[in-house]
């Protein structure tokens, strides 16, 4: 969906930097090298405490000279994607954890800090299905969808198609992450004391699963588009 939406500028830009890979052959990347570059491990997400409706970097990120969570990752990470002066391997490698980590800021669990490791640690079933909640709305709650990826994606495209594009696409990445945070809070961490999510639980989740999936994909174009604007 974020393809959809680049510039000429921004696909090409996008299409050399990825040696002809699209942003979904590489969205998976930063993931499958986690265990092979510790390090990036807290560029994934923000420790935003559950109760706290602001940002502070001194509490919610890493205490590194550099600033290791999701937000400061990429702010980094588009600096030096802009930055022509940059060797061609460092700016491609940018562009490959700027694809996933924006999908994962609109994650609302990837920006919440309940002492539960973003939800990996609350046990959940989806329909019968064990799980934890972190995984439910990663895949669980699609998947039980029994929508195909072409069906999602026309549902998202047709959403916005009826929204004001840019001005959904507007904001830091701060206020992109307070967004996820809201979404936890509000919604995702609203579980039944069973912990079985079943249809009262999906319905009430779509639209916000919905929301979240649309803006991450705006919201990469317009990263994107603003990297590679010339």
């Amino acid at each position: 969906m974020a393809a959809a939406h680049l510039t000429a500028a921004a696909q090409h830009e996008t299409a050399r930097l990825l040696d002809g890979q699209t942003l979904a052959d590489v969205s998976f990347w930063a993931d499958e090298i986690r265990n092979h570059r510790p390090e990036t491990s807290r560029w994934h997400f923000v420790d935003i405490p559950r109760d706290r409706d602001d940002y502070r970097p001194e509490r919610d990120c890493q205490r590194t000279e550099r600033g290791d969570c999701i937000i400061a990752a990429i702010t980094r990470l588009r600096t030096r994607l802009e930055d022509l002066q940059t060797p061609f391997d460092e700016r491609a490698e940018a562009l490959r954890y700027l694809v996933h980590l924006v999908a994962d800021l609109h994650q609302p669990l990837h920006c919440v800090d309940d002492h539960d490791r973003g939800g990996n640690d609350v046990a959940v079933t989806v329909f019968g299905r064990p799980m934890n909640l972190h995984a439910a709305w990663d895949t669980g709650l699609i998947a039980v969808s029994g929508l195909s990826e072409a069906t999602w994606t026309q549902r998202l495209e047709a959403w916005l198609a009826g929204q004001d594009t840019t001005r959904l696409a507007t904001g830091t990445v701060v206020d992109w992450a307070l967004e996820s945070h809201r979404a936890a809070v509000e919604h995702v961490y609203a579980l039944p004391p069973s912990g079985r999510l079943g249809r009262r639980y999906l319905e009430a989740s779509r639209p916000v699963l919905e929301r979240q999936l649309a803006l991450g994909a705006i919201r990469l174009a317009r990263v994107l588009n603003e990297a590679f604007a010339r």
